[in-house]
């Protein structure tokens, strides 16, 4: 399972948890790797990245969640 923590700005932190299956691997680096593009998959799922800029647009580039509920600081814990 992989916990995604959303941080608002007003200091509100959601918690969205998804089920995955990750294939048995056989190093801790496999692990790593498996989970990160697991979570790459989710990311985009939820999130939208916008690379261009507008003058006078309120968004610049970055990860923004498809809901309309903010911005996407993409990090990963280990």
């Amino acid at each position: 399972m992989i916990t995604i923590l959303i941080l608002q700005l007003d200091g509100t932190l959601l918690k969205q948890k998804h089920n995955i299956r990750i294939e048995p691997v056989k190093t801790t680096s496999e692990l790593v790797i498996a989970c990160s593009n697991q979570a790459e998959k989710i990311r985009n799922n939820i999130s939208t990245h916008h690379w261009e800029y507008t003058k006078g647009d309120a968004q610049s580039h970055g990860w923004y969640l498809n809901d309309g509920s903010g911005r996407m600081v993409v990090g990963y814990m280990y």
